[in-house]
């Protein structure tokens, strides 16, 4: 398997496989209401919805750097905010980080292999030059995308004890 067909691999598990440590993102998020979705368990800690938006808006910048721009912050911001607490804002936001992911798995498949290896450039502040190519990029991405789905995890479990 090429690196491209690995990386969209590793992607499409977590988010609708069968990944090793559990289960996939579509499970974990499926069933979440917009009122679970908004709740904090603590102030100071990011509800479930500003971790799907956080999640999206790295998607994109993820993809962006796929293409070959550089390493800059999400142009929604890290860590926005939502604008609405409705359960339509909810579906939208969820369609939103489907419609991220489904535009990455196309910028990986029309990348060519050398392209992917091509070390990711222009890094403006807060970001320095780590090196990392857009392949290691999007691997950073499969990292992130368990980590945040680990906290959506926990927190969904907590907020239904």
């Amino acid at each position: 398997m090429s690196l491209r067909g690995n990386l969209a691999h590793r992607l499409r598990d977590v988010w609708h496989g069968t990944p090793w440590y559990g289960d996939p993102s579509d499970k974990i998020l499926g069933g979440i209401t917009a009122e679970e979705a908004a709740r904090r368990l603590a102030p100071g800690t990011h509800s479930i919805w500003e971790i799907v938006l956080h999640m999206t808006a790295w998607t994109e910048t993820v993809s962006a750097r796929v293409r070959g721009a550089g390493a800059t912050a999400p142009l929604r911001g890290d860590w926005p905010k939502p604008e609405s607490n409705s359960a339509e804002a909810w579906v939208a936001a969820l369609a939103d980080l489907e419609k991220a992911r489904t535009e990455l798995l196309e910028e990986i498949d029309s990348t060519h292999d050398e392209e992917i290896q091509i070390h990711v450039r222009d890094h403006q502040p807060p970001f320095k030059d780590t090196g990392i190519s857009r392949a290691g990029t999007v691997s950073g991405l499969v990292d992130h995308d368990t980590y945040h789905l680990g906290q959506i995890a926990l927190i969904k479990r907590a907020l239904r004890a």
